[in-house]
C-alpha cells in the first residue's frame, strides 16, 4: 500500500499523460496509422478505468503503457532543448523587427548638429586612466555611461608637427598623420621629439545619444514646430549629403510658411510668435544655444536663409529642419526643405547612455 503522497504523485502523473495523450492525438491523427490511434485510445481508456478502481499496480502499469505510446506516436527529436531555444531567438527576433519596423525604431546621433540638446560621438579631457579605465570596471563604466578611456600613440619615431583639422588636429610625425579628436588631452607640442610608441594624446570617448523614433504618431496627428525630426536624405541633393540616410534635426518650419532667420530670432510669415518651449531656448542664448543663424558659414555656400532679408516659402507638402547647435550643423540652411514622404517620426526617448540627458527627448 503506498503512502498518501505517493498515491497523490500518482494520481498527477496519470492525469497529465491523459492531457499529453490527447494531445498527441490532435496533433498526429491526420498522420498516424489507424492501429497506434487505437492503441493510443486503448491505453487511454485503460488509465480511466483503473484510476476508478483505484488498484494502484495497476495503475503503475497501465500509466507506463500508455507513456510508451505517446512516445511512440511523438518520438522526441534529437536535440530538443536547442532547437526550442533556437524557435524562442527566432521569434524574439522576429518579433522585434516587426515592432522596429512599424513601431518604435532606435537611432544614434554620430555628430554634434543637435547638441546641446542631444550629443554626438565626443571626447573630454583625460591625461592618464585610474582604476575604473580598467577591467572590468571600464566594462561597467561603457555600459552605463557609454565613456570609454582612449590614447592616440605614435606609429613612428620622429619630430611633431601638428595641423589643425576639421574635428580636432592633426599630428604629422614623419610623414605619417595621427588624427587628435577635438577634445582630447596633448601630451607632446609642436617640434617635440617623440619615439615610437609614445602617448601623444588621451581622452574620454563618450558616444553619441541613442534615441527610440516613434514611427506612428505622424500617421494621425501632423507633425508639431519643434518636435525633433528623423527624416532619410532621398532625393535632397548636396555634396556633402549622402544619399538615404536617415539624420535628426528640429523640425522649424511647416508647410505654406514663410521663414527668415534674424540671428537669434526665427521669424514665421514675418513675425516671431510665441514657439514652443524648445525653440524659445534655441533663441535665449543660454545654456549652449547660439540662436538661429544665417547660412553660408565654416566654407559652405548657403542655398536658403544667407542673409536677413532671404526668405524661404514652404510648399503643401514641405518642412523645414534646423540643427540646435547652428554653427556646425549642415541642414535646410543649405540643401533646402524636406519633402513629408521623407519623414520617419519624432524622436521621443534618449535610452543610452545614461546622462542628464536620458528619458524624454525635447
Amino acid at each position: 500500500m503506498k503512502t498518501y503522497f505517493q498515491r497523490r504523485r500518482l494520481i498527477k502523473y496519470l492525469q497529465q499523460l491523459l492531457r499529453e495523450a490527447q494531445h498527441a492525438r490532435n496533433l498526429k491523427e491526420d498522420v498516424a496509422e489507424p492501429k497506434l490511434l487505437r492503441l493510443l485510445d486503448e491505453s487511454r481508456q485503460a488509465v480511466l478505468r483503473v484510476m476508478e478502481t483505484r488498484d494502484w499496480p495497476a495503475m503503475v502499469s497501465v500509466g507506463q503503457e500508455l507513456e510508451n505510446v505517446i512516445i511512440r506516436m511523438c518520438p522526441p527529436r534529437p536535440r530538443a532543448a536547442l532547437r526550442e531555444n533556437i524557435e524562442i531567438i527566432l521569434v524574439a527576433v522576429a518579433v522585434a523587427m516587426a515592432f522596429r519596423t512599424y513601431f518604435i525604431q532606435p537611432f544614434k546621433i554620430p555628430t554634434g548638429s543637435m547638441s546641446p540638446t542631444l550629443y554626438g560621438i565626443h571626447y573630454t579631457a583625460k591625461e592618464r586612466p585610474d582604476i575604473f579605465d580598467r577591467l572590468p570596471f571600464n566594462l561597467v563604466k561603457w555600459i552605463v555611461w557609454g565613456e570609454w578611456y582612449v590614447e592616440v600613440r605614435a606609429k613612428t619615431s620622429g619630430n611633431v608637427r601638428i595641423e589643425p583639422a576639421q574635428d580636432g588636429r592633426l599630428m604629422l610625425i614623419n610623414g605619417m598623420y595621427h588624427l587628435v579628436n577635438k577634445g582630447m588631452s596633448d601630451h607632446v607640442a609642436q617640434g617635440d621629439y617623440v619615439v615610437k610608441g609614445q602617448l601623444l594624446a588621451s581622452a574620454m570617448r563618450i558616444t553619441g545619444d541613442h534615441i527610440f523614433v516613434d514611427k506612428v504618431s505622424w500617421n494621425f496627428r501632423y507633425p508639431w514646430r519643434g518636435e525633433i525630426m528623423v527624416f532619410k536624405t532621398t532625393g535632397i541633393h548636396h555634396p556633402q549629403i549622402k544619399t538615404n540616410e536617415h539624420y535628426v534635426k528640429r523640425m522649424v518650419g511647416l508647410p505654406d510658411e514663410t521663414l527668415q532667420f534674424q540671428p537669434p530670432r526665427l521669424l514665421i510669415n514675418g513675425q516671431n510668435p510665441a514657439h514652443s518651449r524648445s525653440l524659445d531656448r534655441i533663441e535665449s542664448r543660454q545654456d549652449g544655444y547660439d540662436g538661429y543663424q544665417l547660412g553660408g558659414r565654416d566654407n559652405r555656400t548657403a542655398d536658403y536663409l544667407a542673409s536677413v532679408s532671404n526668405c524661404v516659402t514652404l510648399g503643401k507638402d514641405q518642412y523645414f529642419a534646423c540643427g540646435d547647435n547652428q554653427f556646425n550643423s549642415l541642414d535646410s540652411r543649405y540643401w533646402g526643405p524636406v519633402p513629408k514622404r521623407n519623414l520617419v517620426g519624432p524622436a521621443v526617448f534618449i535610452y543610452w547612455p545614461i546622462s542628464r540627458r536620458w528619458g524624454l527627448a525635447e
